[in-house]
């Protein structure tokens, strides 16, 4: 894009926290392409949030381009306040090329930036471009190079840095324009959200509109796909990519127990996502099953997990409190002539004793059972939706979602006998 003279040069003099050196990306070479990529052996971070970016490597219109800019310097600054880290194929050209320039407007953090090409298609800024490569973009943190003669030998090794990076933290793909939709393919078949930005052509608008065949049309249809329009503006992106990149709240911790946080664990699909592919005729069902039931399941579900873990801490504690009230009725026994063990008996006592009643009223067990017992319902209620007759027209299908929502919501607010 630098060619048509639109676009101000950079001045790899100026240092700020997190930018890379004045040569580029720090260049990190792969003795092979299936060599273990690990975060330390490479300077990557670890652990932490992935923001993939799926665009066009061809030159942008100016147009476009003038859109795009902002909407791209708002994500940066989102990704760099969450501590995101992006992952691109590296190359300064097309929507990676515009994503540098975003990087400028980090004026204080500057977002970990990481890109993974093969290593006879591009060169990085010590070295001569031959036979037609492509320089590194300048403003990246770290470049992994891979060996490798065709742009699809980095394609593994940019998802095996994207796993080494994330560790356990959520991974989402930014689709701006693009062409290949194998990419997008393997993202969206690891459950992982997508987040396109419809208006600026080729991929994007494909998806955006639907016109898709084969298994990408089926993991579109069924995964968590987002949708903005570059002419929506920068906010509405953001709002997109700060509900993804959402943190994890921890669940409010029994009374009894000061400052303990109990964490429910990571939701987790009701089938597995490769068995969209396996069965594209559900794609439907899946995708109104997990729009209407899954979510609220996995709330009981978490629900359940809460009260269950907050009576399991009252029956240990009153164990303790019984414990600890025979230790120092043994020690009151030994020690006849001082006082201080007797009324550590009657103050442990009574603490055995209020936590037993506590125990008694089973109020978290009732809880946790009656939770237990709708989640469970609603996880038959989303496979009998799965195993009936699939509707044969699209008014067919809302009248059967409407339905779905009915007894969702019946089953969520049903009295439980326990």
């Amino acid at each position: 894009m630098r060619s048509n003279g639109l676009w101000p040069s950079i001045d790899h003099g100026v240092m700020v926290r997190g930018m890379p050196t004045a040569g580029g990306p720090t260049v990190k070479r792969l003795s092979q392409p299936d060599a273990d990529i690990k975060p330390k052996a490479l300077g990557l971070p670890r652990g932490r949030t992935v923001i993939s970016v799926f665009g066009s490597t061809e030159d942008i219109e100016t147009d476009l381009a003038a859109k795009l800019l902002p909407v791209l310097r708002s994500v940066v600054v989102t990704a760099a306040r969450n501590g995101a880290v992006f992952v691109t194929e590296g190359t300064d050209r097309g929507v990676v090329h515009l994503l540098g320039m975003a990087l400028q407007a980090c004026e204080q953090r500057w977002p970990v930036v990481i890109g993974v090409a093969p290593s006879s298609k591009v060169h990085d800024l010590t070295e001569s471009a031959t036979n037609g490569q492509i320089p590194l973009e300048p403003n990246h943190s770290v470049a992994v190079i891979v060996p490798g003669s065709e742009w699809t030998d980095a394609t593994p090794v940019l998802f095996r840095t994207i796993d080494a990076v994330r560790h356990k933290k959520p991974v989402v793909a930014l689709v701006v324009g693009g062409e290949s939709e194998q990419e997008v393919v393997d993202h969206l078949s690891g459950d992982n959200p997508l987040l396109v930005l419809a208006g600026t052509g080729g991929l994007a608008d494909r998806i955006a509109t639907g016109d898709l065949t084969g298994d990408l049309a089926v993991l579109v249809r069924s995964g968590k796909i987002f949708i903005v329009h570059v002419d929506e503006g920068a906010g509405k992106a953001v709002t997109a990519l700060e509900r993804l990149l959402g943190k994890e709240k921890p669940v409010k911790p029994p009374r009894i127990l000061p400052k303990v946080r109990y964490r429910a664990p990571e939701a987790r699909p009701l089938v597995d996502p490769g068995f969209v592919v396996a069965y594209p005729m559900l794609a439907d069902a899946i995708h109104d099953a997990n729009q209407v039931v899954a979510p609220v399941f996995q709330e009981l579900d978490a629900e359940a997990g809460v009260e269950q873990n907050r009576y399991r801490l009252t029956a240990v504690l009153a164990i303790g409190g019984g414990l600890t009230t025979t230790v120092f009725a043994a020690l009151q026994t030994w020690l006849k002539d001082t006082p201080w063990p007797g009324v550590l008996v009657v103050a442990g006592g009574a603490f055995a004793a209020a936590i037993t009643i506590v125990a008694r009223k089973r109020e978290s067990l009732d809880k946790y059972l009656t939770a237990r017992s709708r989640a469970e319902r609603l996880r038959a209620l989303y496979f009998a939706h799965l195993a009936s007759v699939a509707p044969a027209t699209e008014e067919e299908r809302q009248d059967k979602v409407a339905d779905l929502e009915a007894a969702v919501s019946n089953r969520k607010h049903e009295v439980v006998r326990t």
